[in-house]
């Protein structure tokens, strides 16, 4: 009797492990969502400004691309009129205020056709997100993929001047959708366009960020936009970002650049290689790419666990 009600309780925790598994919202982390990429980050392949309906679809049906990024601003969809003044959320990049395809619709069409990407959703203002989150809240039973909400909060190097997004605002209400990454950043002024090519995160700049998200009580995953050129020329505060960023559940780095930013890409590949490639999303042009020496980094992590979830569940089917 004994042998059977220990065998009894076995298997209870057991079924209990694998609901709770499938009951979780596994989507939120790529890395369990993606189980082709092994655990590193740097192997995501990023789409960007999906801004379009046709851009859109394209990207869909791309089979290398796994996430999306598509910027959100208010304006109107083409063909509106000038006097309608109804601004809602479409996907744009500013100065531009029209588009053919809308926050809204943009969710849908993911939802419907899309199994296999996640979405990043870059907001240009607060004034952009607060109008969208009756969107999201909406669509957000249907959102079985990664999702990422971004926003520059913060004025960063070099003397930025570009107005951040609200901070508070920003994260607060981002923070109602805990099953999704919040991606906050900080305002750049670097590369070709700024003629600036020296440049680094400050010490101050840093601790703008963890004192904001530590006031607000984030807990939700958290991933760091940093600028590929400034990044590199700031090892030590970036490192210091990701050690003192533990009160989220879980915390990643968006390295990304523009095309012809100047970056050291031996210290940048240190630097990835030091955090660690299942730590660190690589979003940036191929001509750099190719120049990252990231290999002999990846983790088998994700691979042991979907093991372990298959041979429970071999368990208990042969045994039920």
């Amino acid at each position: 009797m004994k042998s059977i009600t220990t065998t009894a309780t076995s298997l209870l925790f057991l079924a209990l492990i694998q609901a709770a598994m499938s009951a979780s919202n596994v989507s939120v982390d790529v890395a369990t969502f993606f189980p082709d990429i092994e655990g590193n980050l740097t192997k995501i392949v990023w789409e960007h400004a999906v801004n379009s309906k046709e851009k859109l679809d394209n990207a869909l049906v791309s089979a290398n691309v796994k996430m999306l990024e598509a910027d959100v601003t208010l304006g109107t969809l083409n063909g509106t009129s000038d006097n309608n003044t109804q601004l809602i959320p479409i996907m744009a990049h500013p100065p531009a205020t029209k588009s053919n395809l809308s926050l809204d619709d943009f969710l849908n069409t993911v939802i419907k056709k899309n199994v296999t990407k996640g979405i990043k959703l870059d907001f240009k203002s607060i004034g952009a997100f607060n109008a969208s989150v009756p969107i999201l809240e909406k669509v957000r039973s249907n959102t079985k993929f990664p999702v990422f909400l971004n926003a520059d909060i913060l004025p960063g190097p070099v003397n930025a001047s570009t107005t951040p997004v609200t901070a508070k605002a920003f994260v607060s209400q981002a923070m109602a959708f805990p099953e999704y990454t919040l991606s906050v950043g900080w305002t750049t002024r670097y590369g070709v366009k700024d003629n600036v090519t020296e440049g680094q995160y400050t010490e101050q700049q840093i601790q703008d960020m963890i004192n904001i998200l530590k006031e607000q009580k984030v807990t939700q995953p958290i991933t760091y936009p940093v600028r590929a050129g400034l990044a590199a020329n700031s090892m030590k505060v970036i490192k210091s970002l990701m050690e003192n960023s533990s009160f989220a559940s879980k915390v990643t780095l968006t390295v990304w650049s523009s095309e012809g930013d100047k970056v050291d890409a031996e210290t940048l590949s240190t630097l990835i290689r030091d955090i660690g490639v299942k730590k660190v999303f690589v979003d940036v042009p191929q001509d750099l790419m190719n120049k990252l020496h990231l290999s002999g980094a990846s983790s088998v992590m994700v691979a042991s666990v979907t093991l372990a979830v298959s041979l429970l569940t071999g368990l208990l089917s042969s045994i039920l």
